[in-house]
């Protein structure tokens, strides 16, 4: 595991004000039970008296005469949690994650861990650059992950104030517009990110905003673009198909759309597109078995 990327995707989500030291309290409070081990039995009343020195001696002993017990890896990781020693906690969590990959206590203390890793890194961060054009854009993807979107949005202009090219600031207000359909806003933020760099994000959004302004003709081309750029991309084969559909271009519409249902068969709007295509092309059979299916899928989420 890359402890950049770790860092970087746990800024994203984390609250601004929550970015704070992990405190033991919190760690035994909030941590999944693990079964009761005697061996370990030690280095839990040396923590339950606060002697953390003799704790780590003996978490640290226990796992090299038993490197394969869970439980002390994870008594380890806690060990460091409580010590505030991140970067130590870190190396032993992602060692614990690569010998037992699916433990539900590992997986708990390693994002425990990344927590206090981004936390860390944020603050250094906020504290060198506080109005750089970073420090806004994380904030923006904090806000959008609380559906605070109107302060997304405007943490997403400050970035783009003091950088006007940053590429992740220019898609996200664009999606932030194109949710709330000011597509012709949201069409020059794509523009400007497709200048950048070409990417999915900008051809699909270009898509979007185009069919919900009724130029099909231009929105074929950019759903084009984007599943060319992403093949396994069901919602853009649905918008490609949906557009063709609305130019009269049904039976390569429907293929489209069939494409889309294959690679997500659960996406309700495909089968409902794909009813309205058989309904367009003189299939009412097949297009009541799509609606039929789009109102399944619906009734399910």
């Amino acid at each position: 595991m890359n402890r950049t990327a770790v860092i970087r995707h746990v800024c994203v989500t984390a609250s601004i004000a929550g970015l704070m030291t992990i405190e033991a309290a919190g760690v035994a409070a909030q941590a999944p039970k693990a079964a009761a081990h005697p061996g370990l039995t030690p280095v839990r009343r040396a923590l339950a008296v606060g002697d953390t020195d003799r704790a780590l001696s003996l978490a640290k002993s226990y796992v090299q005469r038993q490197p394969s017990d869970v439980a002390g890896h994870v008594l380890l990781i806690r060990v460091y949690l409580e010590r505030n020693e991140i970067d130590a906690a870190y190396r032993a969590a992602t060692g614990a994650v690569r010998k037992h990959p699916a433990d539900t206590n590992v997986l708990y203390f390693l994002g425990l861990v990344t927590r206090g890793l981004a936390a860390e890194e944020f603050e250094r961060l906020a504290r060198t650059a506080p109005d750089s054009a970073r420090v806004h854009q994380l904030r923006a993807e904090m806000f959008d992950a609380q559906e605070r979107r109107a302060d997304a949005e405007q943490e997403y202009a400050a970035a783009l104030a003091a950088k006007p090219d940053l590429l992740e600031a220019l898609l996200g207000l664009a999606k932030l517009q194109r949710i709330r359909l000011a597509c012709e806003e949201a069409l020059a933020l794509y523009e400007r990110a497709e200048a950048v760099r070409p990417t999915f994000d900008a051809a699909y959004g270009l898509g979007v905003c185009l069919g919900y302004l009724q130029n099909d003709q231009l929105a074929v081309k950019h759903f084009e673009q984007a599943v060319q750029r992403n093949p396994s991309a069901a919602v853009a084969w649905t918008g490609l198909g949906t557009s063709l559909v609305k130019l009269g271009r049904t039976a390569d519409g429907i293929a489209k759309l069939q494409r889309a249902i294959a690679l997500a068969p659960e996406m309700d709007d495909a089968h409902y597109m794909l009813g309205m295509a058989y309904q367009a092309s003189g299939d009412p059979v097949r297009a009541q078995e799509s609606f039929k299916k789009a109102e399944q899928l619906r009734t399910v989420r």
